[in-house]
């Protein structure tokens, strides 16, 4: 059904950046596939086969711990291999779900978010307590998958963008806030690819049907803010000359998606 090299395994799509896809039963006969990025950093020490310092973009649903484990053991093969730091583009239950067993695997790792999502990923605060301007989100938030992860806040580190931090000459913040209120998106830096979480999806129109992939805005039911999503469209595409590839979370496709397809696909406001 899911012709994709990087299904349940981390596959190289870009020199330095890893993908895998791992499928999402969100309900009976809908299945979304949700992608979770590595980013060799920097090399720990000399010689052909050095160790690397990793950064995880995202860390799956709950139910696909056991899958991400694996896949991650399969990249980080050296024994001095180490993942330093866990970012998430936003606190939904399919982008958070890994990171208490990451965190516990890992000692010396920490979760990145940005500081307005904080409380939904650190403090148990519910997306259903957001005001929207749809009626859309405001009727549907309660029918929702509420993320039960918390992060502990001693392991968490909040970035906005333009902050500095240890791996900023790689993996760059960038603000997509409107699906929720601290979504943020990563800039790999050295491949001009940028995961954007849910900002965009590149999934079929209609998934009971067909896999056939089809650029949207986020999912309109679970996004707090559409008029900030899509000022969020919006700033992706001002980093065209910094992008070439758009990886979102849910995507079909084998190989992302290139940066004017996007732009075909919106056209910023003005």
């Amino acid at each position: 059904m899911y012709d994709l090299p990087d299904l349940d395994r981390f596959v190289e799509v870009r020199p330095g950046l890893y993908r895998c896809t791992i499928i999402w039963p969100v309900a009976t006969g809908i299945q979304v596939p949700v992608a979770t990025f590595l980013v060799r950093a920097d090399s720990l020490e000399q010689g052909a086969d050095p160790a690397h310092d990793w950064v995880l973009i995202d860390s799956g649903a709950p139910m696909q711990v056991e899958t991400l484990l694996k896949a991650i053991d399969g990249v980080l093969t050296h024994e001095k291999d180490s993942l330093r730091y866990i970012c998430i583009t936003h606190g939904h239950i399919d982008h958070t779900g890994a990171a208490p067993a990451l965190l516990e695997k890992y000692p010396g790792s920490k979760v990145v978010i940005h500081e307005e999502e904080k409380p939904f990923v650190c403090e148990g605060k519910s997306f259903r307590s957001c005001t929207s301007d749809t009626w859309t989100f405001t009727l549907l938030k309660h029918f929702g998958h509420d993320a039960e992860v918390k992060v502990p806040q001693d392991r968490t580190i909040t970035l906005r963008e333009g902050d500095q931090w240890e791996f900023e000459h790689v993996v760059k913040v960038v603000e997509t806030q409107g699906h929720t209120p601290g979504s943020v998106s990563y800039l790999h830096i050295p491949s001009r690819s940028i995961m954007v979480g849910d900002a965009i999806m590149h999934i079929a129109a209609n998934p009971m049907w067909s896999k056939i992939p089809c650029i949207s805005g986020p999912m309109a039911m679970s996004t707090c803010h559409w008029g900030n999503a899509m000022k969020a469209i919006d700033r992706i595409l001002t980093l065209k000359d910094q992008v070439d590839t758009v990886f979102p979370a849910h995507d079909y496709s084998k190989d992302g998606i290139h940066i004017d397809e996007v732009h075909e696909f919106h056209k910023p406001s003005n």
